[in-house]
């Protein structure tokens, strides 16, 4: 170790320092594996575990692991003392990875990939325990950059923000078409008492209201029938105060969604849902693009990222969210020419494609299936998830969680949006945004 002590990066020399403290603690004569990675566990709040983070790996878990497997010495010991066997093992791999992956310095990283290759300490069990794999490690390590290139925690891309900015300008666009006499105006139809509708249908009332369109909801009783509801539709969109209709979904069993949906008239489908819509988004024919897809593609332009050039990843095939933004980010304009992947259920290796993407987007109704060893560092994550899971800490007994682990994955990705505060506030915006487009069309 004396001949490769000079390129040992401060960092490392840290741990090495940690290592020894860790025996002394435990009354230990020896510094062996598990005081080396508890040392890297410790080593500024486990930050040189960031590979294994990456790798999705709880390293939570590592330490009490480690430490259900060491028993305190009786005695103190004080001074210097040695390495094991096991633990020179470390030291010697620890260097051979740095020269194996062209690296002057020894670093955390590579004292990390000879704990995992030294195969038969304390340290190598509990690695292996969590499923920690060397040629993954290894590649993990080279795409991080190393510890003189730590990688920040990624942005936390604002969609409230961002959807203040639309709300404004949709404002803005409503006043002028004030000025020609023309207020757009949105129906909103709900069936039912859904609570989730219900909270929806009136958020999205009171954003039209206040970006100064007209709004109405009817709320109809869910014993309405689907002859009635076709009628109430027709009805509705022959009213000239709207110039888009909304039909909130889900609806209750007894009534067919593609029916309901198909009685709206496109030129009214405010949500870009009715074929004639989606066939001419596919086509890249003007069209209102549904709400959703439409919001991810300005929450990335917002921010920074837009899609031309990027390897997009889409977790998600359904009608409403998966295959449209596909078909609008695989676009021949500037708002899209993106390479994009869809992986969905029938996807046999999901990670092996989401490592890929430069650009993921989590749209599967899966609570936090995303998880920091499927996403590639640096990627931009787009979370439209919103799944309610039981949580006693709060006093509804639940709380609202993406599809998309969000803690674990902020640590890899390079931007990310949250749940709640992401996507969400970007469908209603829009919403709105295409009401008024929808009342601008009118008018040509």
């Amino acid at each position: 170790m004396a001949d490769d002590f000079d390129r040992y990066t401060e960092r490392a020399r840290h741990v090495l320092t940690l290592a020894q403290e860790e025996a002394l603690r435990l009354n230990h004569s020896y510094i062996g594996t598990e005081h080396l990675l508890l040392a890297l566990i410790g080593q500024d709040g486990g930050s040189a575990l960031a590979p294994l983070r990456a790798l999705g790996v709880d390293v939570d878990k590592l330490s009490p692991a480690v430490r259900s497997k060491i028993s305190r010495g009786y005695r103190s010991v004080y001074g210097e003392v040695p390495l094991t066997p096991g633990a020179k093992r470390v030291i010697h791999f620890a260097a051979d990875e740095a020269r194996r992956l062209g690296v002057d310095r020894i670093g955390c990283d590579h004292l990390l990939l000879g704990l995992v290759r030294e195969g038969e300490g304390i340290a190598a069990r509990a690695l292996e325990e969590q499923a920690v794999d060397l040629e993954e490690l290894r590649e993990e390590v080279t795409r991080g950059g190393g510890e003189e290139d730590p990688r920040e925690p990624a942005t936390v891309i604002d969609g409230r923000a961002i959807a203040d900015e639309v709300h404004k300008e949709v404002a803005a666009r409503a006043r002028a078409l004030n000025r020609r006499g023309v207020t757009p105006g949105l129906a909103l139809i709900l069936v039912g008492d859904n609570p989730s509708s219900l909270s929806y249908v009136r958020s999205k009332g009171d954003a039209a209201e206040q970006a100064g369109i007209f709004s109405e909801t009817f709320h109809l009783t869910e014993a309405v029938s689907e002859r009635e509801l076709i009628s109430r539709i027709i009805d509705i969109e022959e009213d000239p105060r709207f110039h888009a209709v909304l039909v909130q979904l889900p609806l209750p069993e007894h009534l067919n969604e593609s029916a309901v949906i198909h009685a709206i008239e496109p030129t009214k489908d405010v949500d870009g849902v009715t074929s004639v819509n989606q066939g001419r988004l596919l086509q890249g024919e003007p069209c209102p693009w549904p709400a959703t897809p439409a919001g991810v593609v300005e929450l990335l332009h917002r921010s920074g990222n837009p899609p031309a050039g990027k390897h997009v990843v889409v977790c998600g095939r359904s009608n409403i969210v998966g295959k449209p933004i596909a078909a609008i980010l695989m676009q021949k304009n500037p708002r899209a020419n993106a390479t994009v992947t869809v992986c969905h259920t029938g996807t046999p290796d999901l990670r092996h494609f989401s490592r890929q993407a430069d650009i993921l987007i989590a749209a599967m109704g899966v609570p936090r299936a995303i998880t920091a060893g499927m996403v590639k560092p640096g990627a931009v994550v787009i979370d439209i998830g919103n799944n309610w899971i039981p949580d006693d800490t709060r006093k509804s007994g639940r709380r609202l969680v993406g599809d998309v682990d969000f803690e674990g994955v902020l640590a890899v990705a390079g931007a990310i949006t949250p749940v709640p505060g992401g996507v969400g506030p970007m469908t209603v915006a829009m919403l709105l945004s295409n009401t008024v487009l929808l009342a601008e069309q009118s008018l040509a």
